[in-house]
This record gives C-alpha cells, structure tokens and sequence, in this order.
C-alpha cells in the first residue's frame, strides 16, 4: 500500500516535471524559416501583412519614407548551407506613389 501510494505520487511528480519541461520549450523557441519560405511570406505584401505574419521587427529604419527597412534578428536559416542561422533578415519595402502604401520589393540575409 505505500509503494503504491509513493509510485502515484512519484508519477504525478514526473509528470508535472515533464509537462514543465515541454512548456519551456515551446515557449523559448520562436518560430524559425527557411530563406525561401520567409521570402515566400513577404514579398509583395504590405507592412500590415508582414507584421501579422512575423509580428513586430527588431528594428525599423524609416529614414527615408520611400524605402523603409524591417530588420528580424535571428529567424532564418539557409537551407543551402548546412542550416545555418542567420543574423538578419532585412525585409525591404518601397511606398507606392499612388496609395502611399508600404509594399515588400526586396528581402536581404545576413550572416
């Protein structure tokens, strides 16, 4: 009866300890892309688009309005070597003259 009663216990212990872990886990990993998918999400869409997609930049450079960068620190990898993080990924919008809206034209990765 103790045993059985220490091995219950034992065995929701682990289980909490497990579920903890897992938790963790998911929670300190943000989601990664490959560079072509990342491109795939972007490119062509407008800033509103971006950001409910990849949430907010690390850094915005707004410096000159008709070309504006978006930098993500740390969220692409490069497929065609060996899966090697980036640094960066500069996500590149230009303003459309006519409607002022922000539109992807070029997505840059650094190392």
């Amino acid at each position: 009866m103790v045993a059985n009663a220490f091995s219950s216990r034992l065995a929701r212990v682990l289980g909490a300890v497990t579920l903890a872990v897992a938790m963790l886990a998911v929670t300190g990993c943000g989601e990664f892309y490959g560079r072509d998918d990342f491109k795939g999400y972007v490119m062509n869409k407008s800033d509103a688009e971006v950001a409910k997609r990849l949430g907010k930049p690390a850094a915005v450079n707004d410096s000159n309005p008709q070309r504006v960068t978006w930098t993500y620190n740390s969220i692409t990898y490069d497929v065609t070597n060996q899966n090697k993080k980036d640094s960066k990924a500069l996500v590149i919008f230009k303003r459309d003259s006519q409607n002022g809206q922000l539109t992807v034209v070029e997505v840059q990765f650094e190392r």
